[in-house]
């Protein structure tokens, strides 16, 4: 006999699951044997080894021989594993190619000395460095960047010594007067030094220049040397002349390309819902965790997932796994124009980059994995939260576990045989760009993507980004995850496909009591004003509606759950109605008024309801024009990003500012900045002058 069940009767047996899952550190969706399987394969000393083979190379973006190499060895070592269909793809890239095969500079007078050499150092010499053999005097102007730190010094035929921005050195130095060269060192007064580093004052940093200035005036070359090294000769210049010699040997190459590899793990019955894992290949020579790290990840979860498919142990997913090592960003911008249709293939992208900091060595650092975005609102995000806290809870150690009679270090250990022991450090936190995962959440591609990237890190593009900074503990743990949320998508159905959909439900129930409160907060802060009880009421519907989206978004890969799906949705619903009405009663509990204030739409809110903007462009226009789009002062960059992902051609300027407000709310000030009406409109008009985006 089938027993029907009100709402409160569902909520019930939903807590009731949540907390009995809670009880015991399991990880859903994936057997005990499934788990014991991959957390046995994965290594992150297997996935180190390939490491070592990256950062033999300087690979800058686009033309040069080392991102080749470190291309055509990851297709090798894919083929190796067994992956399918593995390509390596030229695509066409919109900068100059540039090399050097040989850069000096020496201290000649008043001692012979060397001060840079690429063979020792290749990053000693800036990206894109003219060639040049040159002796001349060496003058420190300090930052270079003002009038009056040239006043009094000729510097035309010279060398420069400067710690100021090199793209402004080089206009005001070179380009304005006549110097033919920079020497440049971190500025001692913005470094902050790591707390446990001996090796600070002599990392030396990634620096690029412009080849030409904006009025077409050929750049020179620019050295780059280490604090320590930089203000040594600033003391040895204010005792009197130094005089440096300079050769380059560089080139700038007239082929402009750039190259992405790609390989499959082929799904049993589903091919157009694949599941993306991402990482890119180019970065300065030695960049062994940004993203060398990244790029051995994914070959070890290829290498992973294939054998064990292959030996049986576990079953071959329902949707292709889908790898991309690739040119950070404008890869996958290219990707998209030449191929527009292709986005509909994918379900979700995961991405890696910066995934084995050794955490002991700058207590700052932290294992970061981002949520979608919430125009993105999708279950992605829940699978990832539970595996990622799955992997914290059993790579850390607390006092009650010895308390309970374990002598274990970890309930759930991942330690590389030669890693540390380490906890693993991690947490979930509000999206982030600058990485690949921005390509696949933007428009107008729209698929749900995550980012696991490390940060704050004090050695990113230095020299100490090298093979000492990598432990392969943290390495195996963040394989591992980005393997078990992957390998849990691409082997959904129906009966997962419930469990994934009941997990979001009761998070969900949590983040909506997180929106309630910020509500709350807001009518706290200004208790007389209508404008704080609608941002609050605004709050909660917006968090509704991102959850429902989120239960919704399982109909593409299990339709057939349509049923269940419907009545969590009607949970979640009732969820937002009665904290809508709480709300009204927290008003006037707390203003004392005997009734909500009636919320209406200014002349002006009232014109901006009624206009609605649409995409008006693809991937092949997007990439083109994006860089015409012009900021808006005080909207910060992140909800720009997510103005544009709103626009559906349903949501008004309006309802557009609601849903990007909210999202910035919920982060913080500190973390988003602050949406306003007019700033939303101001950047829609920017996009339709852009030839983006146009009036429906």
């Amino acid at each position: 006999m089938k027993r029907h069940l009100g709402i409160k009767g569902w909520l019930i047996l939903l807590l009731a699951f949540s907390s009995a899952s809670a009880q015991t550190l399991t990880l859903p969706w994936l057997t005990e044997a499934e788990y014991r399987y991959l957390v046995n394969e994965i290594s992150g000393d297997i996935a180190y080894e390939h490491i070592r083979y990256f950062t033999l190379f300087h690979r800058p973006r686009g033309g040069t021989e080392g991102l080749m190499r470190v291309a055509e060895y990851t297709a090798q070592k894919a083929r190796e594993y067994g992956l399918e269909d593995v390509t390596v793809i030229t695509q066409p890239y919109p900068l100059e190619a540039w090399s050097v095969r040989r850069a000096e500079l020496w201290m000649v007078e008043p001692e012979w000395k060397r001060l840079a050499d690429v063979q020792q150092a290749h990053v000693h010499l800036a990206d894109n460095s003219r060639s040049a053999d040159v002796r001349t005097e060496l003058v420190d102007v300090g930052a270079g960047l003002e009038e009056k730190e040239y006043a009094g010094k000729n510097v035309a035929g010279k060398i420069v010594l400067a710690y100021g921005s090199l793209e402004r050195v080089m206009e005001e130095a070179v380009w304005k007067r006549g110097a033919v060269g920079v020497v440049y060192y971190p500025d001692p007064s913005a470094t902050e030094y790591p707390l446990n580093s001996i090796n600070f004052p002599d990392q030396i940093r990634w620096v690029r220049i412009p080849l030409r200035s904006p009025d077409g005036k050929e750049g020179t070359f620019a050295f780059s040397l280490s604090l320590r090294q930089g203000l040594e000769l600033r003391r040895r210049l204010a005792q009197g002349p130094v005089t440096v010699q300079a050769r380059i040997d560089a080139e700038v190459h007239p082929e402009r390309w750039q190259v992405m590899v790609e390989g499959f793990i082929r799904g049993t019955e589903i091919a157009d819902q694949d599941v993306v894992l991402t990482a890119h290949l180019q970065e300065e020579k030695f960049s062994a965790n940004d993203d060398a790290s990244g790029c051995a990840g994914l070959l070890e979860i290829a290498r992973a997932l294939k054998k064990l498919i292959t030996e049986g142990k576990l079953r071959r997913p329902r949707r292709n796994l889908r790898f991309w090592w690739v040119t950070e960003i404008s890869s996958e911008r290219q990707y998209f124009a030449d191929h527009p249709d292709e986005s509909r293939r994918m379900l979700v992208n995961i991405n890696l980059d910066m995934i084995g900091a050794n955490q002991g060595q700058d207590v700052l650092r932290v294992q970061n994995i981002t949520r979608v975005p919430f125009s993105r609102s999708h279950f992605l995000t829940d699978v990832a939260e539970r595996v990622v806290e799955f992997v914290v809870a059993g790579n850390t150690s607390h006092l009650a576990q010895f308390q309970a009679g374990s002598s274990a270090l970890y309930p759930k250990p991942i330690l590389a045989h030669l890693g540390t022991r380490h906890r693993y450090n991690a947490q979930m936190i509000p999206f982030h760009n600058n990485t690949d995962h921005m390509t696949f959440n933007e428009a107008p591609i729209g698929v749900p993507g995550i980012t696991f990237t490390n940060w704050p890190d004090n050695y990113i593009h230095t020299t100490d980004d090298d093979l000492w900074n990598i432990d392969r503990t943290q390495l195996q743990r963040n394989t591992f995850a980005a393997a078990a949320i992957a390998y849990v998508i691409a082997s959904l159905d129906a009966r997962r496909g419930r469990e994934v959909a009941t997990e979001v439900c009761t998070r969900a129930l949590e983040r909506l009591a997180f929106d309630e409160r910020l509500a709350v907060e807001m009518i706290l802060r200004e208790p007389d004003s209508a404008f704080a009880f609608g941002r609050a009421r605004n709050q909660i519907l917006q968090a509704g509606w991102r959850e429902r989206a989120a239960l919704d978004s399982l109909l593409r890969p299990v339709p057939e759950i349509r049923g269940f799906v419907e009545r969590l949705k009607a949970i979640l619903a009732d969820r937002e109605a009665r904290a809508l009405a709480d709300l009204e009663r927290y008003y006037i509990a707390i203003t004392g008024q005997s009734r909500v204030p009636t919320i209406s739409l200014s002349p002006r809110e009232q014109e901006l309801a009624q206009k609605v903007p649409v995409l008006a462009a693809g991937p092949a226009e997007f990439l083109e024009r994006r860089p015409r789009v012009r900021p808006v002062e005080g909207l910060h960059p992140l909800m720009a990003f997510e103005v544009l992902n709103f626009i559906d051609g349903s949501r008004s300027v309006v309802d557009i500012y609601n849903a990007v407000d909210a999202e910035a709310r919920r982060a913080g000030a500190h973390y988003y900045g602050t949406v306003t009406l007019e700033r939303v409109r101001q950047y829609v008009e920017n996009l339709i002058e852009a030839g983006l985006v146009r009036w429906k």
